[in-house]
């Protein structure tokens, strides 16, 4: 889409309407006819618009395709509000039979199990939901969680209700000699104690003699597995926990630290660090009793998220290792096997240049945790294609040898084409970025840093070979003449917008939300509408290219079809949540009369604007001198702000709402009276406060 001043085209146009309107000597009354509001989320390559066709007096509304089933919908209605979009997304990318499964899961759950299994639906990769997966597990994973936290005393699960009903734990950590009680931020609660996938296994029923999967007896699942089960001769979990009264001590490297120090020295008594055939199934590394640095942070992770120990795997692939990190107030690193504990400075003293490291989240998207553990330079990446217009969605694969296979580390842009990445110091890194409109370099990788230094920032400026779609528009002109009988007013804002990417390890697509979403926003005729749907260039007005936000108010300049189109279209991969709220008036063609006009009796008139945002202007006409006093009241009855309270002359007088109480406060979106009184004389009117 093309930038262009649309705001010379609104003075021109307002300043046309205005000479209309005082060579009347009228003033518009604009009344409301009707309204819209919906909240949606746009995928890419989408659009939505409101319209008002010609000939009508209403507004119609037009939403991307919806391939949710009745069974989805009805999901998504139990869920708690902080969930449905996330919840609404992942079911939109499932077929039919997968929504109608899963859907069927909640619409069966019982408190308090609802939340938590929205949430597994809501985020595991689609990958996932529609592969081998039991769903059993969704519900047992739940219902042991629960089991489990009635056997500890350094720990609760509580649960908030209303309409945005939640979750989560709330611990005790021994700090400086005293106990203090920490909840557990929501989020952390959810994606690192409740989510049933630690890295890139599958979650399932597996058989600790194979590692295959299997269907319960045979089959276990690890939180209830690990924690009330033990092979012969081996502690089992639970015993190890039953005597910890707090989270963790606050203390560096030692296993008389409360619950962590308890999960780490079961680690280390039912593990044995020796080279094993890798197994990803925390079952099965169990009962083989035997692994290095990657089942043992498997192991760890399940043994921890059983405890109801919030924990992440740490994948350290420039030097081939992983270990964990725990939440308490921070991330914390913990690697068992060597009782390392709050020690990131471990890695180094080893004598290791740590180039990258990064956290797995159970969507499989990827999260960078380099600075714990180095000193570090900063690489910023920007993205564009080849008319220098920013590529959302590009993945950046970084390589630091010796590493694994594919590299050190990844990232995908956002919005603005644009990836930080959070890098250690004496390093060569190599990289490519790919995108669905080409590579760069086409293949293998190129050197973008020599020898990294500590705080030095570093650009690497890409430039891929295709280019990203767009939509062809550009200004449009007022006719002559223009009508003033219609006017639209759209409110709208775009609190998020959804990142998708493939990651390495897995090929699973996570979903990364991101606050304040971009959409493009134009009104247009239908003959232009129509140029636009067919992918013709076209012209409108008020064109906003990614837009966050904005309050849209515009007269219809003629009796034509309009579209107030909000488009999606020029990204690569991002979806958009948008929330509208629209608002259609008519020109009811009140006049009010001049100032010399008096009439002999006493008029309260109608506000202007109405609705309004801002403030309103209340008028007012007096046959006689007298005392007048005019006030605000809520919908409640209740006194909001006295606006005129005195003596005043024959007349007309007007005076300004603007929004606030009296204690200068302002108030909310709503219904409001203003009432006038004067002698005997009372009269009340209705005025709309739009936010």
């Amino acid at each position: 889409m093309k930038k262009t001043n649309h705001y010379l085209q609104a003075v021109i146009f307002y300043i046309a309407v205005s000479c209309l309107l005082i060579s009347t000597n009228v003033k518009a009354q604009w009344v409301i006819i009707d309204s819209v509001s919906f909240t949606e989320l746009i995928p890419v390559g989408e659009k939505c618009y409101v319209s008002v066709q010609s000939g009508t007096n209403f507004l119609e509304l037009s939403l991307p395709p919806n391939n949710l089933t009745p069974d989805a919908e009805a999901a998504i209605d139990i869920a708690p509000n902080w969930l449905k979009m996330d919840l609404r997304d992942n079911f939109r990318r499932l077929d039919i039979a997968d929504q109608n499964l899963y859907a069927g899961i909640i619409i069966d759950a019982v408190d308090p199990y609802i939340d938590e299994i929205c949430f597994e639906a809501a985020h595991f990769a689609p990958q996932e939901l529609a592969g081998n997966m039991a769903l059993q597990i969704l519900i047992e994973n739940v219902e042991s969680l629960y089991e489990i936290a009635v056997y500890f005393d350094f720990v609760e699960i509580v649960d908030y209700a209303g309409d945005d009903y939640y979750s989560t734990t709330v611990y005790k950590v021994l700090e400086q000699g005293n106990i203090e009680e920490i909840e557990l931020p929501r989020d952390i609660y959810y994606w690192y104690i409740v989510h049933p996938k630690l890295h890139k296994e599958t979650p399932n029923y597996i058989d600790p003699n194979t590692g295959n999967p299997a269907d319960p007896p045979t089959g276990v699942f690890w939180r209830d597995f690990l924690m009330n089960h033990n092979d012969p001769g081996y502690p089992l979990l639970r015993d190890y926990l039953d005597t910890c009264d707090v989270f963790w001590k606050c203390e560096q490297n030692t296993v008389d630290n409360g619950a962590v120090g308890a999960v780490t020295q079961w680690i280390k008594d039912v593990m044995t660090f020796q080279s094993n055939p890798h197994h990803n199934q925390p079952v099965r590394i169990y009962h083989q009793h035997l692994g290095t640095c990657s089942v043992h942070s498997y192991l760890t992770s399940a043994a921890a998220r059983a405890s109801l120990i919030p924990t992440a795997v740490d994948a350290m692939y420039s030097d081939n290792h992983k270990i964990n990190e725990f939440w308490e107030r921070r991330w914390i690193t913990w690697e068992p096997v060597n009782t390392f504990i709050d020690y990131p400075e471990g890695y180094e003293n080893w004598g290791w240049d740590v180039a990258s490291n990064f956290n797995w989240r159970g969507d499989s998207f990827i999260w960078d945790a380099t600075e714990r553990y180095t000193e570090v330079c900063t690489l910023n990446v920007n993205v564009t294609d080849n008319y220098g217009a920013p590529v959302d969605g590009a993945r950046i694969k970084i390589r630091s040898n010796p590493c694994v296979a594919w590299g050190c580390t990844a990232g995908w842009t956002d919005y603005n084409g644009h990836k930080q990445f959070y890098l250690g110091d004496n390093r060569t890194y190599t990289a490519q970025v790919t995108s669905s409109i080409g590579n760069y370099p086409a293949t293998g990788m190129e050197t973008i840093i020599t020898n990294s230094g500590i705080g030095i920032f570093y650009n690497w400026n890409v430039i891929l070979p295709g280019t990203l779609p767009a939509i062809d528009v550009s200004p449009d002109t007022m006719p002559p003449n223009p009508d003033d009988n219609y006017r639209i007013v759209l409110e709208y804002d775009l609190p998020r917008e959804i990142l998708y990417g493939d990651n390495i390890d897995d090929y699973n697509t996570f979903s990364q939300p991101a606050d304040n979403g971009h959409i493009d926003f134009f009104i247009c005729d239908e003959e232009n509408f129509n140029n636009y749907t067919t992918t013709q260039s076209f012209q409108a007005f008020e064109i906003f290219q990614g837009s966050s936000g904005n309050t849209i108010d515009f007269v219809l300049p003629c009796a034509d079809s309009w579209y107030a189109v909000f488009s999606n279209e020029d990204n690569l991969v991002l979806t958009q949540e948008l929330h509208v709220t629209a608002y259609l008036y008519e020109n009811t063609g009140t006049a009010i009369p001049e100032q010399d006009e008096v009439s002999s009796k006493i008029i309260l008139y109608p506000n202007y604007p109405n609705p309004f945002s801002q403030s309103t202007e209340i008028g007012y006409q007096l046959p006689v001198s007298g005392k007048v006093l005019l006030k605000v009241y809520s919908m409640q009855g209740q006194e909001v702000r006295t606006l005129v309270n005195e003596k005043q002359p024959v007349g007309k007088h007007s005076v300004v709402w603007d929004g606030l109480t009296d204690r200068g406060e302002p108030v909310d979106s709503g219904i409001y009276f203003y009432s006038i009184q004067t002698g005997d004389f009372t009269e009340t009117k209705k005025c709309i406060l739009l936010k």
